[in-house]
């Protein structure tokens, strides 16, 4: 009886220790219909994120975009204008869902004055922070 009901905790420690978690990314998926990376993170919150997936928004993103630092073309990107809402872990070259927000943001944090290239078109997101 002993042997059996050790044998229980052993698997069922194996099948908790195994499972993935995929709820948190199929919830920022259905919340949050668009996905982007985060392509240049300049300095004092000159970032530029580029559109990967989620229905065209043509009118807020820039088609192609030259960085003039390095001369590299991007395509489907914006700069971010709710700089002092975006989380500080994201770093260049990972990926998030987010949402459009439609409204004014005042952006109330310090921000250095230094100049990075960014594309012209601005957008207001909200990122799934889950």
């Amino acid at each position: 009886m002993k042997t059996i009901k050790s044998f229980l905790i052993l698997i069922t420690f194996i099948l908790l220790t195994t499972c993935k978690d995929d709820s948190s990314e199929s919830l920022c998926e259905a919340d949050y219909p668009y996905k982007a990376k985060l392509a240049i993170k300049g300095i004092c919150f000159n970032y530029v994120i580029e559109l990967i997936e989620g229905d065209p928004i043509s009118d807020l993103i820039e088609n192609e975009w030259t960085d003039e630092m390095s001369g590299r073309v991007y395509n489907n990107v914006f700069r971010l204008s709710n700089y002092c809402d975006f989380p500080d872990e994201i770093e260049e070259g990972e990926e998030f869902n987010f949402n459009i927000i439609n409204v004014p943001i005042d952006n109330l944090c310090a921000v250095c004055m230094a100049y990075r290239p960014t594309p012209q078109k601005a957008i207001n997101i909200d990122i799934c922070k889950l």
